[in-house]
């Protein structure tokens, strides 16, 4: 299992992508693992809230480059459905669910952390999209969440350039919410998840899904063009270059 769960104080439930040596990336069964937990945390009375974090001072390192392999339509179809169901799960959730980023949120661990809708960042973490450099779009919903924190100009510019943002900056531009000094990403987090916890839970939850409500437009556009980027000669192009940690060489196809 790569996912670690800890109940803390005041019902809030630290839920922790626990792959350190390889910079826990979020590949498909890590998905599913996140699915289960969160939807399993949803049901139970007992949580409050819930923390999303990663292990040993890195928040994630995006999506796992060896899970990327070729693939039926289909099957990518199938794996991206996944990815959806997690995705407007986060960002719909009925409770408060906060992302606690240490060191690098990278592709889709930078998505993964703004599908929550409060980011606590240490102020030595960093984000960076990354996609385009794999011959792929963003996915789990950054086309949606990104633009939403930062405006449409400044997002696009930041997932076609893929320049890696710092804390603080991410900051002053809207990306993260609060930051911690470092190391204290995790416990600045469940202090904010307990805290918006205590407030009435009905209005939050509209009030979240109000802001959620274009999320789904854009995953069902990764869902339907991914597939074939993943397929695609530039894709693996992409996977042989981030492999051998060259420059990769796009043909378009």
């Amino acid at each position: 299992m790569s996912i670690e769960r800890e109940l803390r104080d005041h019902g809030v439930l630290v839920v922790t992508i626990s792959d350190p040596a390889r910079r826990n990336p979020v590949g498909h069964a890590v998905r599913q693992e996140l699915l289960a937990a969160l939807s399993e945390a949803e049901a139970d009375q007992a949580v409050r809230a819930v923390v999303l974090t990663g292990a040993e001072g890195q928040f994630s390192a995006g999506g796992d480059i060896r899970d990327q392999q070729s693939r039926s339509i289909a099957q990518h179809r199938d794996r991206m459905a996944v990815i959806r169901d997690l995705v407007l799960r986060m960002v719909r959730y009925s409770k408060p669910l906060v992302a606690a980023v240490e060191g690098w949120a990278a592709g889709g661990g930078f998505s993964l952390a703004l599908a929550c809708p409060t980011v606590v960042a240490s102020r030595q973490a960093r984000f960076v999209a990354g996609f385009t450099r794999i011959g792929l779009i963003p996915d789990m919903g950054l086309l949606a969440t990104l633009p939403a924190r930062i405006g449409p100009a400044r997002a696009r510019r930041v997932m076609l350039t893929n320049q890696v943002i710092e804390a603080p900056e991410a900051l002053d531009m809207g990306m993260v919410d609060l930051l911690a000094d470092p190391g204290q990403a995790l416990e600045m987090a469940v202090s904010t998840a307990a805290e918006e916890a205590a407030a009435a839970p009905l209005p939050r939850h509209f009030i979240t899904d109000w802001f959620a409500r274009d999320i789904a437009q854009a995953l069902d556009y990764e869902q339907s063009l991914q597939p074939g980027l993943l397929n695609s000669e530039d894709a693996a192009e992409g996977r042989a270059a981030f492999r051998d940690k060259r420059q990769p060489n796009f043909q378009g196809c």
